[in-house]
């Protein structure tokens, strides 16, 4: 039968080890797997978890199929199931990797991977209709500045008005928050912005489950801790932040920031410690400044002149396909009548399909060229020269994380006369 119905759909593409079929009378392509391969770890997961064009895989229930989120192609069905038992011998294995126990006392898992991916499982009876097992993929090559020019996520000029914010012209590092919702690619260009960071910065970064990926030569990782049992210590992320102040970081990257550690991330930016950067979950900027302000976060709004910049993140649709983009960048520009003023420098046009730019003067880039000692043409000039060295990149397809770290390093180097 499932033969028959293959023959039916199209093919919209090929890969080394699945075709992709789309159905009319179906909302989700399907991912069907060529040859199953079977793993002692993870069992009939193991094809999906090696393929590099899938980065998450959820398994929802013993009596439906393996859902992918496909790189280019979305959320798709696939041909892969997984009996009740094979599903709690594959969860059972994964909480021993990390030294997890899963059962009656415990039927969340939250975990990492040794090689980077995030992982969450549920057991009955939280999840009454059988276990579920939802995996994040850490790419191995991760998204650089470049590869988001090619999906046209921004363009080079504000890709370089970006860097120029993030570093600072060597003096004032801006503060940044990536807002946006779940999946919507906030980590991934919190990452591109922490390839920005000078080599000689030393870049701590806190999460509650690894997932920055930067190439730097001065970075500590920090990590939460979740009790394992009822005597074990937890290390939450307030615990970790207030103490990393005492360990002398020039950068500080919050990977979600959503209870009290946003007080205390805030109190870091208020008493000197410039370019901290860190997520949020909110739909724009104004909602980011309404969360933030409120309960559980508390930061008193006069701390939040602290915040140079929100960047938003969503998924938006273009000519029927969703794509993660940035659709506002905007400035904290003071507070009116006891409120953050908010300055959008670039807005998503929808009918463009583009961020472009709203003309609105940037008072950060006044900041920036101020404390710098220089005049905002020059800040301008600057910009542009960052934003031909991105072209260029783009056009020799300089994507990989070592090369485009280098570049930027060595950028930095050139300017000091190195």
């Amino acid at each position: 039968m499932a033969q028959q119905k293959q023959k039916q759909g199209q093919i919209v593409d090929k890969y080394e080890n699945s075709h992709i079929y789309k159905y009319p009378e179906e909302m989700m392509p399907v991912y069907n797997v060529l040859e199953m391969d079977r793993s002692s770890s993870y069992g009939a997961l193991k094809p999906l978890l090696t393929d590099d064009n899938i980065e998450e895989v959820m398994y929802n229930d013993p009596k439906k199929c393996v859902i992918v989120a496909h790189r280019k192609h979305g959320m798709c069905r696939s041909n892969v199931f997984m009996n009740e038992d094979e599903a709690l011998e594959v969860i059972q294995r994964i909480a021993s990797y990390v030294g997890r126990k899963v059962g009656l006392d415990n039927l969340l898992l939250d975990a990492r991977l040794p090689d980077g991916s995030r992982v969450n499982a549920t057991l009955p009876p939280s999840s009454p209709d059988g276990p579920t097992l939802t995996i994040r993929k850490f790419l191995k090559n991760p998204l650089t500045v470049i590869d988001l020019i090619k999906f046209e996520t921004f363009t080079p000029r504000v890709a370089a008005t970006l860097w120029m914010f993030t570093e600072g012209m060597g003096v004032s590092p801006s503060n940044v928050i990536v807002a946006g919702g779940t999946g919507s690619g906030k980590t991934t260009t919190l990452n591109v912005l922490g390839i920005f960071i000078p080599g000689i910065d030393r870049l701590i970064t806190i999460e509650d489950v690894a997932e920055i990926q930067v190439l730097h030569e001065h970075w500590v990782r920090l990590e939460t801790v979740q009790p394992t049992t009822a005597s074990s210590s937890e290390v939450d992320m307030d615990t970790l932040l207030k103490n990393t102040l005492r360990m002398r970081p020039d950068r500080l990257i919050v990977g979600e920031v959503r209870g009290p550690e946003a007080a205390t991330l805030f109190t870091a930016m208020n008493t000197g410690h410039d370019g901290c950067m860190g997520t949020l979950h909110a739909n724009t900027a104004q909602e980011t400044v309404t969360r933030l302000t409120n309960a559980p976060m508390n930061v008193p709004a006069i701390m939040l002149n602290a915040l140079d910049l929100i960047i938003m993140q969503s998924r938006v649709n273009i000519k029927g396909k969703n794509y993660r983009r940035i659709t506002e960048v905007s400035e904290l520009a003071g507070l009116e009548k006891g409120k953050p003023r908010l300055n959008t420098l670039f807005k998503f046009d929808h009918n463009q399909g583009v961020l472009a730019e709203t003309g609105v003067p940037s008072k950060l880039r006044e900041k920036i060229s101020s404390a710098a000692g220089v005049s905002p043409k020059h800040f301008d000039q600057e910009r542009d020269r960052r934003a031909s060295l991105l072209e260029q990149m783009f056009q020799n397809k300089i994507t990989n994380i070592q090369d485009v770290s280098k570049v930027i390093q060595n950028y930095y180097l050139r300017q000091k006369g190195g």
